[in-house]
């Protein structure tokens, strides 16, 4: 039977208002939502919002708080949460989060907005704000004002990725990262210094401080931060790479392909000779095979007859310190003697080296209920370490 053209006309009508709704509905929409983390229940913002009722919909855990509006640039507002009257959160033309507000300064209008971090008035101290994915060390650049509403400005000055969901003020925290061995070192090749660096395993910030190691400890060391997860070959990655681990691609103690090429092949290709001092087995694939050693004492021992034949660049890797940690503890005395072992083994290397000396290490360790000594957690005694350069 034949449709009536009224009947046909109707239906037109109704499959064209349908597929303009359908077009108009996929202009412009979300692609995912934007989450409010941190020191509150948490809320997530799917559609256009003040800004204002997003947070008290996510519940702060404190009465007074900053809101940290993270941009996907790096950029970073902080608007305190007694200010946010007149911010909008929207989703613009852009396909990307925004924050709209004529009645705070400039700096608040964040666009490319990644997330939404409440942080407690008690726990913004240093300035550095560990969120998600990154712990960002950040440059405050200044606060403006405008209408009675505040609005601080900060530069990210390092990022290093962490387990997902995390957030957190962390205090007091080092500017460096062990990733600058590869920098360090590269920038000495270049200039035509030879090399020598220590990896001394294991040996975290605090666990230094409490050791008897005169010879390091003249050295007036740095503090530095380890890559995360604070593993052998995540960081011995970084430092043979100069990458974080999003880069290099090793993230767990299995990988052992880098993504990136490391330092001793960059050296080859400025026709630099390399030796390579390792433990009992290779944790990475290298372009130089390593020397495997037994024990600390037999890695000393390579390391000496490599430096008779004056290589541009050494790379020794002391297992020890490590090894006994976790089998005693960090504190124990046993770990205590054997970085005083390791503290002579680097005097010796180090005081007849002609060139540039980098002496770090991988992680650090923390004590177990069970008495001996773990690493791999973001806590300070394991993602901070020592960085000396000579």
């Amino acid at each position: 039977m034949r449709m009536r053209n009224a009947e046909r006309g109707n239906i037109s009508a109704v499959v064209l208002i349908a597929l303009l709704l359908i077009s108009f509905m996929g202009c412009g929409k979300p692609p995912q939502a934007l989450a409010i983390t941190g020191d509150c229940q948490g809320y997530t913002i799917t559609a256009n919002t003040a800004l204002e009722d997003a947070i008290a919909l996510a519940n702060p855990h404190a009465e007074e708080f900053g809101v940290f509006l993270v941009g996907s640039d790096g950029l970073i507002a902080r608007v305190p949460g007694d200010e946010l009257s007149g911010c909008q959160v929207i989703f613009s033309r852009e396909n990307a989060w925004e924050i709209k507000s004529e009645l705070h300064p400039p700096s608040a209008r964040v666009k490319g907005l990644a997330r939404i971090a409440v942080v407690s008035a008690s726990r913004e101290q240093s300035g550095q704000l560990l969120l998600h994915d990154a712990l960002y060390l950040l440059k405050e650049e200044g606060t403006s004002r405008k209408n009675n509403r505040g609005v601080t400005v900060y530069t990210t000055r390092l990022r290093v990725p962490l387990a997902d969901g995390q957030i957190d003020i962390a205090g007091d925290l080092p500017d460096l990262i062990i990733t600058e061995t590869y920098a360090d070192a590269m920038r000495s090749l270049k200039q035509g210094e030879r090399v020598m660096i220590l990896n001394l395993d294991g040996l975290g910030w605090e666990m230094l401080t409490r050791a008897d190691a005169p010879y390091l400890q003249s050295l007036q060391p740095e503090r530095a931060l380890a890559c995360y997860p604070p593993i052998s070959q995540v960081s011995l990655a970084s430092m043979l790479t100069g990458e974080p681990p999003h880069k290099h691609g090793v993230h767990d103690r299995k990988t052992r392909e880098m993504a990136r090429e490391d330092i001793f092949a960059k050296a080859q290709a400025m026709g630099k000779s390399c030796a390579y001092i390792e433990g009992s087995q290779a944790l990475l694939k290298t372009s130089v095979a390593p020397v495997l050693s037994l024990s600390d004492e037999e890695a000393f021992a390579s390391a000496r007859k490599a430096l008779e034949s004056n290589p541009d660049l050494l790379f020794v890797h002391f297992h020890e310190i490590d090894e006994t940690a976790h089998a005693h503890g960090p504190y124990a005395e046993r770990t205590m003697q054997k970085i005083r072992e390791i503290d002579g083994y680097a005097k010796s290397l180090c005081e007849g080296f002609e060139g540039r000396i980098i002496i770090t290490a991988d992680h650090g360790l923390h004590e177990t209920k069970e008495g001996g000594g773990d690493h791999g957690q973001f806590v300070l005694e394991d993602m901070i370490v020592p960085y000396i350069i000579i």
